[in-house]
């Protein structure tokens, strides 16, 4: 991310569509959110109702533990509704987030490929609706449609340069500037303008925003505290007011 980023810039994503009656998203919801997914987009009418068929819909609330580092991993999830946030944790114990998912993502998509264990944790953050779809039943639609193999190797180039992006930002870059780009491509993708800033549709304890940025809970207070002071964010009901994302984007003060 450029270091000069304009709040014009910083658009949310569209929203879903309502879910049905029973809290569950109805059939045309759960197309329509595939259909929004790099991986399924290239995907027929027919192909698409028939991996609904054979999806699993299941529920889950926040901080439940989607997948473990280690897992056998039988099939990959799409996210419906609500968010996940990706990571590991090292024998030590520390745990590192590697990004936020939510709908219309992948999770678990290196599976379909090996059938391997799980090579990281997710972990909701927020209540939502998944579908889980087995390797054995996605072989089949991959086998006879390149686009939609073009289509995974998109999701996995996608998730190697941000995987890529963390490291060297975690390598080079001091702290206040690695949260401030971080705050930034969370509101790029969960913002919602409001007449005071750009709200960050999406609650993060300070320990979630210590994990993403690589720090402890004690320093990222430490920098919110100095941003709030100088007016470049707000911090309200459990959400993040952008107000000078341009100090954001520069790690200032």
């Amino acid at each position: 991310m450029s270091t000069a980023v304009h709040s014009a810039a910083l658009e949310s994503r569209p929203p879903m569509s309502a879910p049905a009656r029973n809290g569950a998203p109805d059939l045309s919801v759960r197309r329509e959110a595939l259909r929004g997914c790099s991986l399924f987009g290239s995907l027929t009418p027919a192909d698409l109702d028939a991996v609904l068929a054979r999806a699993v819909l299941k529920r889950f609330t926040r901080g439940d533990v989607i997948m473990r580092r280690g897992d056998a991993a039988p099939g990959m999830t799409v996210i419906l509704q609500g968010r996940m946030r990706i990571g590991v944790t090292s024998i030590e114990g520390q745990e590192t987030s590697l990004g936020v998912l939510g709908a219309g993502d992948v999770v678990g998509e290196m599976a379909l490929l090996d059938g391997g264990e799980r090579s990281t944790d997710v972990t909701a953050v927020e209540d939502g609706v998944m579908l889980l779809i087995q390797r054995g039943d996605f072989l089949p639609l991959m086998e006879r449609n390149a686009r939609l193999c073009l289509g995974l190797m998109h999701v996995l180039c996608v998730r190697l340069r941000s995987a890529n992006r963390s490291v060297e930002e975690l390598a080079t870059l001091r702290l206040s500037v690695r949260l401030g780009r971080l705050l930034l491509r969370l509101a790029e993708s969960y913002g919602k303008r409001t007449d005071r800033g750009l709200r960050i549709d999406l609650r993060l304890s300070q320990k979630d925003l210590a994990t993403l940025a690589g720090a402890s809970r004690g320093k990222i207070n430490h920098c919110l505290r100095l941003w709030e002071q100088h007016g470049a964010l707000l911090r309200e009901h459990g959400h993040l007011l952008i107000r000078n994302p341009e100090m954001l984007a520069a790690g200032e003060p």
